[in-house]
């Protein structure tokens, strides 16, 4: 049997379709229309390898497999890197896991070619056994690959995204960025910590700053792109790079690196483990460590700077905003984590390390117990005290909205998605007059959605729709008819405002079961298939979400109360110690 492996950033009319196969797996991702219609034109089967995928299991596996690490790479300030950057790596480990059933589906007898090298292809040839031809190989066909990648982050980037983007790939340790970064005086005054990387979290944090207006909070920006013009009073901002110094000592660092390979010996001895260790993507945490070392050398001096007296983190994931809550729970400093979406399927194997979650209603509540199994003892039901949406909703309204959402970062054939959508929500916002506004993600651009439209609609359809990167705001949802999206967070959103929202449950995330739990809670319609777009008029009538949805999505919580959480003295790590071996 000949297998060819496609790299999600090849194309399906590359030399390979000149070809005889008989099994196209596609190392990317794209709706069973596309694969059906490539599948006709090579006369052999053509699927996704994240048709092995297995929904929610495939999540809730990782907290028992990252405890097989816990515990030996600890430094002297009590954070466990493997921990940290763990996390990181869980979503190559995670495609090692479906290369396997891969293999196992292929079998030993076969001819396996890959259009070119990838982490999942080596995985599949390691797991088979056998000997893999790689057609785009040498020195030529990398520098092309590459050069094809830099071009087209050009093209479709900013150029504030680029420059992100060079910051953190060139600059992690923050050499040349303190060099310009603007230092604030310390000051006396009590304050709590709001650590930010995106501006999502951002804003999410301010929200919550707004609920304590006699509160001083000091947000700590660690990327350029978190940075707002406009902060609440009781706000003062820095930027991380400010508090950047000389990376750690040599030996600290020896000793870190020591226990990180025996980190990796112990692992290898774990089935689940042993390819990871092969491929070298556990080695790759190593690297990541030397970067994070001194991010957590700025925070710990954000600590000795100011008195903090609490920490609230709207993204415990990202290394940026996890270490300074982990840095507060040592320091015995409350610890506050909530998210800064509408759910957080990691929290299914990250370890718990706030003192206090809070969910922003019962949606997420019961996420987090019945799927992630979080202790219900930690979390705490409240949002940011700010009034509640109206329900916005009117027939008249101009808008079926596509709330698009980050595809390439789940490695989606994007163009397939938009094509797949578009020209059968223009049929369908057509026949009761209505245009088609595409809201973009905050990770998106203009200028490059604005190229696949044109590419994929035709003269007609294009005068139908209109493309906008700005904020989602009360003048959207009041124009907005109806709402199409996959998983994104704003079906909440729209719910709350009683805007009828219908989710493309055939292009759901491979592993979250995000769609399912909006379904549990009547935040927004699935619908089952392309041809469902056709239909919205017709679900209109029984789609806008019920009047109690609002409450069950989000809870504002009182002021006295978040005070509380916020600032209360915790338990100390010997008070918490007891209080486990005595309920064990």
């Amino acid at each position: 049997m000949r297998v060819l492996l496609l790299h999600s950033e090849d194309d399906f009319d590359g030399p390979w379709s000149r070809e005889r196969w008989d099994w196209i797996v596609d190392l990317g991702r794209a709706p069973r229309s596309f694969y059906d219609e490539r599948g006709t034109e090579f006369g052999c089967p053509v699927s996704s390898i994240y048709d092995f995928a297995l929904e929610i299991r495939d999540t809730q596996v990782w907290r028992e497999l990252f405890a097989a690490g816990m515990g030996r790479v600890v430094d002297r300030f009590g954070l466990d890197w493997w921990d940290i950057v763990g996390l990181l790596l869980q979503e190559r480990m995670q495609d090692v896991r479906l290369a396997v059933r891969l293999a196992e589906k292929i079998g030993g007898n076969c001819s396996l070619t890959a259009s070119r090298s990838s982490l999942t292809a080596n995985a599949v040839q390691l797991q088979l056994g056998v000997r893999m031809q790689v057609l785009q190989s040498g020195v030529g066909a990398r520098v092309r690959n590459r050069a094809g990648r830099y071009r087209a982050a050009l093209r479709n980037l900013s150029f504030d995204q680029l420059r992100q983007v060079a910051h953190d790939k060139f600059d992690p340790h923050y050499r040349w960025r303190r060099k310009f970064a603007r230092a604030i005086e310390p000051f006396s005054e009590p304050v709590v910590l709001l650590p930010t990387a995106y501006s999502n979290v951002t804003k999410t944090a301010l929200n919550f700053a707004r609920c304590l207006p006699e509160q001083k909070f000091l947000l700590v920006v660690a990327r350029e792109s978190a940075a707002v013009s406009q902060v609440p009073a009781n706000v003062q901002v820095a930027s991380l790079a400010a508090f950047a110094g000389e990376p750690t000592s040599a030996g600290e660092m020896r000793e870190l690196e020591s226990r990180w390979t025996g980190l990796e010996r112990l692992l290898e001895k774990h089935s689940e483990f042993k390819l990871p260790i092969r491929l070298g993507i556990v080695h790759k945490g190593l690297e990541a460590l030397r970067c994070w070392i001194s991010v957590r050398d700025a925070w710990n001096r954000v600590f000795e700077s100011f008195p903090v007296i609490g920490c609230l983190s709207a993204d415990d994931t990202n290394p940026n905003t996890r270490i300074p809550m982990i840095l507060a729970n040592r320091r015995e400093i409350p610890a506050m984590a909530c998210h800064h979406g509408a759910l957080d399927s990691r929290m299914a194997f990250k370890v718990p390390e706030f003192s206090t979650y809070l969910a922003q209603g019962e949606m997420e509540r019961d996420y987090l117990e019945r799927i992630c199994r979080v202790d219900p003892d930690r979390i705490r039901v409240g949002t940011p005290s700010v009034a509640r949406r109206e329900r916005l909703w009117k027939d008249d309204a101009s808008w079926v909205v596509f709330f698009t959402e980050p595809y390439e970062t789940d490695l989606w054939r994007t163009e397939t998605i938009y094509r797949e959508v578009l020209p059968r929500l223009c049929a369908a916002a057509g026949q009761n007059g209505k245009k088609v506004l595409v809201k973009l993600h905050p990770f998106e651009t203009v200028a490059q959605r604005e190229r696949q439209i044109r590419a994929i609609l035709d003269e007609n359809e294009r005068k139908m729709v209109s493309v906008t990167a700005s904020p989602l705001s009360a003048e959207i949802l009041a124009n907005t008819w109806c709402a199409v999206t996959v998983e994104s967070t704003v079906a909440s959103e729209c719910a709350a405002a009683g805007i009828p929202a219908f989710l493309c449950g055939w292009l759901r995330h491979a592993y979250c079961g995000y769609m399912q739990q909006f379904a549990r809670f009547g935040v927004g319609r699935t619908l089952d298939s392309p041809g469902d777009l056709l239909r919205i008029p017709q679900f209109m009538p029984d789609a806008r979400p019920a009047s109690d949805v609002a409450a069950l999505l989000s809870q504002p919580i009182a002021k006295d109360a978040f005070a509380e959480i916020l600032t209360k003295p915790i338990r100390s790590r010997a008070e918490r110690a007891l209080r486990m071996s005595s309920t064990a």
